[in-house]
């Protein structure tokens, strides 16, 4: 196989959180293009030498970041790390770079002439609150700089289409790629559908990971949406999630069961006997990697709508935004959704993006 190099902060991971199995989805699709992706190898630094390298670095490529200490010695440590990874490497010049907030790769990548195809798992900047990590700036100008970095890419490739949409009007040409789980994944989902063939699902399912700040808002406004809903609405809701027993003090209404932290045969459990899962998000980005993995097991979704972007027209998604279309979406009857298609066209993109890529780098070798 041909090697290139990736860059993320996320392990391939088909059992872990949204992120690693976005990155196990896209190097099952490396893969399938016959291609191997090889991790940047990370490693401690020496604290004079990434002063000085940052300086360099900075002085070298203009590069517009806030005089401090720490930053200009983060530039030093990143640039250094790239700057070795990319120089030993001896595969395709291909750099899959998926910390996109990481903006020293593509300077380096593009002192060794190679080709960048980014995949950005949201755009970092419209997240809650963050400010840009190297110049310390708020909205709107973080979003501008971010911006910036990606175009230059070769290709970009967003999650979600509402981010490929914004990043084509900065003059961007994003494709998109929207999630699709894995074949470790997919095959659990799908024997979940089976099994789920004879039961008679009556609960609600709320699960996420609490110690994430957006998800967390937005699990803390739906139980409190809920708890206000009148007690003569008939619901039981399950709550479960990395995180989720810090949520103890806004469950009290007895119709909430709020689990914690569970293994996967409890998730399972839980999922044969919700209705439907419940999703809501105050703000957010990206896309909700469990809505396509509820909907192929069979599990409908009921989403407010910023949690629902880039699934509105997915059958199984029932989309609300009051607390009365709430109530109205949980006690209507709720079919089972057709299994979700997989997004072939767009994979098909993917794969020769990565293929064409390779095949334009300066530097082709095979590993034995």
């Amino acid at each position: 196989m041909t090697a290139i190099l990736r860059s993320s902060k996320f392990k391939t991971d088909p059992n872990g959180n949204g992120g690693q199995r976005r990155s196990a989805q896209i190097q099952e699709l490396v893969i399938q293009a016959g291609l191997e992706a090889c991790d940047i190898n990370l490693y401690s630094t020496n604290r004079i030498d990434r002063y000085v390298g940052g300086l360099i670095f900075l002085a070298k490529h203009k590069f517009n970041a806030y005089p401090s200490h720490r930053v200009i010695s983060l530039c030093g440590k990143q640039s250094k790390i790239y700057y070795d990874n990319l120089n030993q490497h001896k595969g395709s010049k291909l750099l899959l770079w998926e910390d996109t907030e990481n903006y020293i790769a593509p300077y380096v990548a593009k002192d060794f002439d190679f080709n960048i195809l980014a995949l950005p798992h949201n755009l970092e900047s419209l997240v809650p609150d963050q400010r840009d990590p190297f110049t310390y700036q708020p909205l709107p100008d973080s979003f501008a700089n971010e911006a910036k970095q990606l175009a230059k890419a070769n290709a970009v490739f967003c999650i979600a289409r509402e981010e490929q949409w914004l990043l084509k009007l900065y003059g961007i040409d994003a494709d998109y790629l929207p999630y699709y789980p894995p074949q470790p994944i997919l095959s659990n989902l799908l024997e979940l559908r089976q099994l789920r063939q004879d039961t008679a699902p009556h609960r609600f399912l709320i699960l996420g990971t609490a110690i994430n700040p957006p998800t967390r808002i937005g699990m803390i406004e739906q139980i409190q949406w809920l708890s206000e809903i009148s007690q003569g609405v008939n619901f039981t809701i399950d709550i479960i999630g990395y995180g989720t027993e810090t949520l103890k003090d806004y469950c009290c209404d007895p119709r909430f069961t709020l689990h914690g932290t569970v293994d996967s045969g409890k998730l399972n459990h839980l999922l044969l006997n919700a209705k439907a899962v419940l999703a809501h998000q105050k703000a957010g980005v990206g896309a909700l990697t469990r809505i396509p993995e509820m909907l192929i097991a069979g599990v409908p979704v009921i989403a407010n709508a910023n949690a629902c972007r880039s699934a509105f027209s997915y059958p199984g998604v029932y989309c609300y935004d009051s607390r009365d279309e709430l109530v109205a979406q949980m006690s209507r009857t709720l079919d089972t959704p057709s299994i979700l298609e997989r997004p072939a066209d767009a994979e098909t993109r993917f794969i020769n993006c990565l293929k064409k890529l390779t095949l334009t780098s300066n530097v082709t070798h095979s590993l034995v």
